[in-house]
């Protein structure tokens, strides 16, 4: 008879994890981490009469598609707006002709409205009436921003490993203002169940949306876009030097190919963005006119090295060098703008 792997004591999980970690090349808070990022995705997509909703963002390249080889710990989840929109009797069409930029910010906000009383009343209910299974049920904390569109799991770490870039929390990233189109049905489950495989252990495992990484690829690259032409990088730079790290490895699989040639995706991924995510510097329209950006100014660039450099622990294998990837990176702003 099969065990939760998520059931065993802790001394059970903490040697499973440290005798695997060498063998897969990972350090063990890693697969920990990643054991709680399938076991968040496994509740909030197994509620049921959800909204229609897809999983996005850098974990979904890593987790179900494989195209990037870096361990991607949030779980970043747009809810339809359309779905979201209806769910709070909003019938407003923020892309008819002729509705003014407040009209649409004033939407937005209603949106983001909705997101957090979603949250609150739904989602974040579900999650904690899922860890009360848990033998230890009462260690795991559930935290909601104020702004509603974050949540945190704080879970029991079992590892010793200290790590400032890796926290024994995952965040659930929501948001209500884009389409989950186009997507697909996929399984998404812990690293570890491979080499577990033969033993009589279940692990958190979920059948998920997953929003197409094409699109991703575009959300990427034109939010790389509009941070080079912010003019000043914002004012915590961590973690944004993964953006490039993930358009670079996009840009050498096939997914760059199908996304490049799709521009009809581009454009309606412009769209979303003019529409829900104005701004004074961005300049979107130039994605659709030959003039992205992706590679920011020197300073920038020494911040995004500096905060690469720190993120290679949670790079397998042999990590490419930030030159290559500016390289390769400037090469396809060549391409995107020819």
């Amino acid at each position: 008879m099969s065990e939760k792997f998520l059931h065993l004591d802790a001394n059970e999980r903490k040697e499973i994890l440290e005798t695997l970690a060498p063998d897969m090349g990972r350090k063990a808070n890693v697969l920990e981490k990643d054991l709680w990022v399938c076991w968040a995705l496994e509740a909030v997509f197994s509620m049921p009469d959800a909204l229609p909703m897809a999983f996005k963002g850098g974990t979904s390249l890593s987790k179900v598609f494989r195209a990037i080889n870096r361990f991607s710990e949030d779980i970043d989840i747009t809810i339809d707006y359309r779905a979201l929109a209806k769910h709070i009797s909003d019938d407003f069409d923020p892309f008819k002709q002729g509705q003014s930029n407040n009209q649409i910010r004033k939407y937005g906000d209603r949106l983001k409205e909705g997101v957090k009383r979603y949250a609150a009343d739904l989602i974040i209910p579900y999650i904690k009436a899922q860890k009360d299974l848990l033998p230890y049920g009462d260690d795991l904390t559930i935290e909601h921003s104020k702004d509603g569109e974050n949540i945190w799991v704080h879970f029991p770490s079992v590892v010793e490993e200290q790590d400032e870039y890796l926290k024994s929390s995952v965040l659930i990233e929501l948001g209500g203002r884009n389409t989950i189109d186009p997507n697909a049905v996929h399984t998404v489950k812990p690293d570890i169940s491979e080499p577990l495989s033969d033993q009589p252990l279940e692990f958190p495992a979920a059948n998920i949306v997953v929003l197409a990484p094409e699109r991703t690829f575009w959300e990427k690259a034109t939010l790389i876009h509009s941070e080079c032409n912010r003019g000043t990088m914002k004012a915590n730079v961590g973690r944004l030097s993964r953006h490039w790290y993930d358009l670079h490895l996009l840009n050498e699989s096939e997914v760059g190919k199908l996304a490049i040639n799709n521009t009809n995706l581009l454009n309606d991924v412009i769209n979303y963005k003019k529409c829900f995510y104005r701004s004074g510097f961005a300049n979107y329209d130039a994605c659709a006119n030959k003039g992205f950006k992706l590679i920011p100014k020197d300073t920038v660039l020494a911040e995004l090295e500096k905060d690469y450099r720190n993120m290679q622990d949670m790079i397998y294998g042999e990590a490419p060098t930030f030159d290559a990837i500016i390289s390769s990176l400037s090469q396809l702003e060549i391409t995107l703008n020819s």
